[in-house]
């Protein structure tokens, strides 16, 4: 992943002050719902990035990078060209390709940014730094697809992985660079969000992220505290998530290693209403030993995106599941892709030798 390391007058344009996103934009994807935009990138721009990845592409820049299966070490992963393939190179303000038409479309995405900062309620979206956003060009080719997955785990889910990064992944951007793409070429991005919007703000409540739904609507948020022991709660009533905290988990407990049933440390009065966001059956990075078999879960709400030239698409990175279906074109399904994150939460104080 080419992280974006971006001075400001490295853009030279000037700041955008109008709106980038229609009205109602940023409630819905707080909500737990999906937001596109079409015609978010001027026909120029797209053809530019375009032609960019392209050439890129055929000077070998893009590796194969699909989902990891947590369960079996890297040189186990087999990826190959039927999986994603990722812009490898130097990074987004690198002057390998055409550097000006990525350092327009960074200041163009800086302005989205800072702009979902402000309406999402989540300042430190607007925050620069050296590795904090991320930034890259993504290639399908034909047979190439992407099995479920969320795009960010609460930190304790992550095993050794977990608590080491000042930041982490708030909110899942796409634009789309294929010219003309019809449904028949496959590549759509299918995206699971709630049949109907949340009753609160989705993702994270006070830092901790959320892990599941109670009662179909009401985010399940995991806190994990001084001493390592975690717990489950929600919210009370509607709103922005400022209602009174309500104990799920019926007692303290140490999250283990992946894949997690967080089902088995709910109190017996919430099991039935509890639907936990990734399991080892909806996100194939947990399979257990061998690689997990595609499936498109057609029977489950679902909305799905084509992948058409300037299209914006953008979701919250925690609590929104989704796949690409795969690609029956004979030519290459190309995007641009990336992740604006937001400061963590600080790392909890565990007990010597845990």
């Amino acid at each position: 992943m080419a992280f974006l390391a971006l001075p400001v007058a490295a853009a030279g344009l000037a700041a955008v002050t109008t709106p980038l996103l229609p009205a109602g934009a940023t409630a819905a994807i707080e909500r737990g719902q999906i937001h596109v935009e079409p015609g978010f990138l001027p026909p120029p721009l797209v053809r530019s990035l375009r032609e960019d990845a392209m050439s890129l592409f055929e000077a070998g820049l893009f590796s194969p990078d699909g989902l990891t299966n947590t369960a079996v070490g890297r040189n186990q992963q087999g990826f190959d060209r039927r999986d994603r393939q990722t812009f490898r190179g130097d990074g987004w303000s690198s002057a390998t390709g055409d550097q000006a038409a990525r350092l327009q479309f960074a200041a163009r995405m800086r302005s989205l940014r800072e702009e979902l900062a402000e309406g999402l309620g989540r300042p430190t979206l607007a925050s620069e730094g050296e590795r904090r956003h991320e930034m890259t060009y993504n290639w399908y080719e034909a047979g190439a697809k992407l099995g479920r997955h969320l795009d960010e785990h609460h930190e304790e889910t992550k095993g050794t992985k977990g608590w080491l990064r000042p930041s982490r992944r708030s909110v899942t951007w796409l634009v789309y660079l294929n010219e003309q793409w019809e449904a028949a070429e496959g590549g759509a991005l299918r995206t699971f969000p709630r049949p109907q919007p949340s009753s609160q703000a989705v993702g994270s409540d006070a830092g901790n992220l959320q892990v599941g739904w109670l009662d179909a609507s009401r985010p399940v948020f995991l806190e994990t505290r001084e001493g390592g022991l975690s717990t489950l709660y929600c919210r009370a009533g509607g709103g922005g998530g400022g209602g009174r905290r309500e104990a799920l988990s019926a007692a303290a407990f140490e999250v283990p290693r992946q894949p997690v049933d967080f089902g088995a440390f709910l109190a017996a009065e919430y099991g039935s209403r509890f639907e936990q966001i990734s399991t080892s059956r909806l996100d194939p990075r947990f399979a257990t030993g061998t690689p997990a078999e595609f499936t498109e879960f057609g029977e489950l709400h679902h909305v799905d995106v084509l992948p058409a030239a300037g299209t914006l698409v953008l979701f919250d990175s925690v609590s929104l599941p989704h796949l690409v279906r795969e690609v029956t074109s004979t030519r290459p399904r190309v995007a641009a892709t990336g992740w604006f994150h937001e400061d963590s939460l600080a790392v909890p104080l565990f007990p010597a030798g845990s």
